[in-house]
């Protein structure tokens, strides 16, 4: 059975070749992503001098994603924004003061999250074509597709500022999830080479005025 590393047609998951769709967050300025991970949690039982385990629920981990903290569009600016139409507002007054998160608006607020791998092809409308070998790393072709389910933003952690450094500032986001789906056929691109995966069309919610609270999402 030939294997990639001896055969050049084969060829793994590559680390770099990935795309994180978050509505509002233009995909090339997220630099890095974790893939969701699960956990079977363990109940035990005791007899004697043994231990019995029994599988018990499965939890998914939070995910996090690094994004360059952009100027134009402001990237501090649009997850300010999310916040607001996730619910929360600034205690500027009693009344404004009662107002809070919920899981509907926070969902929606963010929209739809979606992490997928492709091939050497790029998307479906990179101009790769499908190549000289029929099926192999054709544009479009997916290799692995991840669905994110009522995902919401748990943390945002702004870069630290040095006058030592030159870097690029960044914002990294952390999402929490119900739960994430592995190349479903009902939400996964018929035949792994339709998808043309687009720098999102906008946020998921009305933006406002810089500095201003947009409308609730629930």
């Amino acid at each position: 059975m030939a294997q990639f590393w001896n055969n050049s047609i084969l060829e793994p998951k590559r680390k770099f070749r990935w795309l994180l769709q978050v509505n509002g967050i233009p995909y090339w300025t997220i630099k890095k992503v974790q893939r969701p991970q699960y956990t079977v949690g363990e109940a035990e039982h005791k007899y004697i001098n043994h231990t019995f385990y029994f599988p018990g629920r499965v939890t998914y981990n939070e995910i996090d994603f690094t994004i360059v903290d952009s100027a134009d569009p402001d990237a501090a600016e649009t997850l300010r924004q999310l916040l607001g139409a996730s619910g929360y507002r600034l205690p500027k007054s009693e009344d404004i003061a009662t107002q809070s998160i919920t899981k509907h608006a926070a969902v929606r607020a963010l929209g739809t999250v979606q992490l997928v791998m492709m091939t050497g092809g790029g998307n479906s409308s990179s101009g790769g074509g499908d190549g000289d070998v029929a099926n192999n790393q054709a544009a479009g072709t997916l290799v692995e597709q991840w669905n994110l389910h009522n995902a919401w933003v748990k943390d945002i952690s702004f870069s630290e500022l040095d006058y030592e450094g030159d870097d690029l500032t960044e914002i990294t986001v952390k999402l929490r999830y119900d739960y994430a789906e592995l190349n479903n056929g009902t939400n996964f691109p018929s035949g792994f080479g339709s998808l043309d995966v687009a720098q999102p069309a906008g946020t998921s919610y009305t933006p406002a005025a810089v500095g201003g609270d947009p409308d609730r999402k629930d």
